[in-house]
């Protein structure tokens, strides 16, 4: 699966770089990534619920909301409630991550949970239970175009290991600068959803980028697939 990165979107025609990376089943998008960020959590302002509104108007690829915010407790249902596929709050940031994801799929959505580079798994794996997408950060959140952090692929490792032998059922998503020449390792490593900002819309043709990352994927991934 590959889920561009609005980010490195241009902003004032959101609606047109959706489309842009649409097409027919098996070669557009599978999931629209949108990073949220709060000035807070993360040191940067982006978007937040009600340009995720007019998004998910626009477009029928499903929107993958990735929400780097202080308080997601009281905040994130709100964009499940909207019509996000899937919902992905910070654990470093959750009170109640459980009950959190309780509230997400009540409302609608995947519950998706997500680590920073420095953030071991291990004290979060019966939270994980919880969940249906894991994402992994391959860079520190907040800004987009930064370098592939290798180290974190242990962390994929470790969990593509537990889904696979059944301690955890969920998606393992990895964000952070996925591009041709990071994504196959990411592949190898255990990830079944790549989020690509920059390699997609600083392409001249970003539904061929889409396309071209797809490619590198199917040729290094040995783990089953996950449907979208």
């Amino acid at each position: 699966m590959i889920a561009p990165s609005i980010l490195a979107a241009d902003f004032a025609r959101l609606a047109d770089e959706a489309a842009a990376v649409g097409g027919p089943p098996g070669s557009g998008a599978d999931w629209l990534h949108v990073d949220v960020m709060d000035a807070h959590f993360v040191p940067n302002l982006t978007l937040g619920l009600p340009v995720v509104e007019s998004l998910i108007r626009a477009t029928t690829i499903p929107l993958d909301c990735h929400l780097m915010i202080d308080d997601p407790d009281r905040w994130a249902v709100g964009y499940a409630e909207a019509g996000a596929h899937n919902v992905t709050v910070h654990v470093e940031a959750a009170r109640d991550p459980v009950a959190l994801a309780a509230d997400l799929r009540a409302a609608g959505a995947r519950a998706g949970l997500s680590v920073k580079p420095g953030t071991p798994l291990e004290p979060y794996l019966e939270t994980l239970r919880h969940y249906d997408t894991l994402l992994v950060m391959s860079v520190e959140p907040g800004f987009g175009g930064q370098s592939f952090m290798p180290e974190v692929l242990e962390k994929v490792r470790s969990a593509r290991r537990m889904v696979d032998t059944g301690h955890l059922t969920l998606l393992v998503e990895i964000d952070g600068g996925i591009n041709a020449d990071t994504i196959e390792a990411a592949a190898e490593a255990g990830v079944d959803c790549f989020v690509a900002g920059s390699a997609v819309y600083g392409a001249d043709d970003p539904a061929r980028a889409v396309q071209a990352l797809r490619d590198r994927v199917v040729k290094a991934s040995t783990h089953r697939r996950w449907a979208p």
